[in-house]
């Protein structure tokens, strides 16, 4: 685990980024995994939608997604692919994919529309 002791401005922390995809610095995607029925932090939330609105501000495409797992236990891997997207950003608001889809069909799709 990241300890990001000490690493503190006024309310601003570091976090974490699970996933984050460069596809030929045209289209830029970030993941966060959460376990079953858990929600981004505020700050998480914050740092992604900053991430994508910035990108997309510099001309280039980026998204942003929350998936969830079902691995409870550190003693077993989290198979990223298999985790149910349950909301992306796309740079105005966060919403549900439709149709439900898991993290590759998710970046497989988002590769298909931005033609990368």
């Amino acid at each position: 685990l990241l300890a990001f002791d000490g690493l503190e401005w006024g309310k601003i922390r570091p976090t974490d980024v699970d996933l984050s995809l460069d596809f030929k610095q045209r289209l830029f995607i970030f993941g966060e995994l959460k376990s079953l029925g858990a929600s981004l932090t505020m700050g998480q939330r914050i740092h992604l939608e900053g991430l994508v609105k910035g990108l997309r501000a510099g001309g280039k495409d980026a998204v942003a997604f929350l998936a969830e797992h079902k691995t409870d236990d550190n003693a077993h891997d989290v198979h990223v692919a298999e985790a149910k997207v349950v909301s992306f950003f796309d740079g105005k608001q966060w919403k549900p994919p439709i149709p439900k889809q898991n993290v590759k069909e998710f970046i497989d799709v988002c590769r298909a529309e931005h033609n990368v």
